[in-house]
């Protein structure tokens, strides 16, 4: 899990402020099983490291982007 936890702040901080991914498109981008990386992204956002937008439309694909600092 440490690994697609790394994985998955590298990617975050290299790209611009804002860029949100679901679920689908992290499994994409990181070739990883869904449930490990679903599970790791639900503790990020218990640490406050991310934020969690659900659109109302689709509250089933939340999208994920890098908390705000400041």
């Amino acid at each position: 899990m440490e690994e697609i936890r790394q994985k998955i702040l590298k990617v975050l901080t290299t790209i611009p402020a804002g860029v949100r991914y679901s679920t689908s498109d992290w499994g994409r981008i990181l070739g990883d099983d869904k449930r490990g990386i679903r599970r790791v992204l639900d503790d990020l956002e218990a640490e406050g490291t991310i934020v969690v937008e659900r659109d109302e439309g689709r509250p089933d694909k939340p999208l994920y982007r890098l908390k705000e600092v400041g």
